[in-house]
């Protein structure tokens, strides 16, 4: 399948950590170009109550522009909290690295990476060289 390369359309996969020394958490998002907005889904796991582990999906919406990029993940069920993202995107337009934050409570750092080949272990290497 051939990509529009000035879309955000795609499958992208991510990481972002948190501000305590927990492990960063995978995600993967698909997203849906309209204009210079878009809107998708994202899925994670987490761990619950006693290490309990726990599939989370959110719904995305954001826009980009100038080589930025700011959307709001909206986390869905008995999570839902609302996070917001900004960051840069690479000239390429493959790559997002910036900051998320849940105002007034705590903030961290992502990195998104577009397509299939954006694996986990090439997502970490990038994240500890960063």
């Amino acid at each position: 399948m051939s990509r529009d390369p000035a879309s955000m359309t795609g499958l992208w996969h991510g990481l972002y950590s948190y501000p305590e020394r927990l492990r960063p958490v995978f995600f993967v998002a698909t997203l849906i170009s309209h204009g210079s907005g878009f809107s998708g889904r994202t899925q994670e796991a987490a761990a619950g109550a006693e290490g309990t582990p726990l599939a989370l999906g959110a719904a995305v919406a954001g826009r980009e522009g100038g080589g930025t990029v700011e959307f709001t993940k909206t986390y869905e069920g008995a999570w839902q909290h609302t996070v917001l993202y900004a960051g840069r995107l690479s000239a390429d337009r493959t790559e997002i690295e910036g900051a998320w934050t849940i105002p007034g409570i705590w903030s961290g750092r992502f990195l998104m990476r577009r397509g299939e080949m954006a694996e986990e272990a090439e997502l970490r290497r990038a994240w500890e060289e960063a």
